[in-house]
């Protein structure tokens, strides 16, 4: 991931250091979203689909 980030910018809080709220810009970030057929995010109900597939 950190191959993406192009360019980091401190919007606020610089005091806080690595805390500090920052701008990213990101290029080529391979992402996986996931819907079931009902509309839902995959990735929020994990826990649920993590049970369902064990049982």
């Amino acid at each position: 991931m950190s191959n993406s980030i192009k360019k980091c910018d401190i919007i606020a809080y610089d005091d806080l250091g690595a805390e500090a709220v920052r701008r990213l810009e990101v290029e080529d970030l391979q992402l996986i979203v996931a819907i079931d057929c009902e509309g839902n995010n995959i990735y929020d109900k994990r826990e649920e689909y993590a049970k369902a597939t064990n049982e």
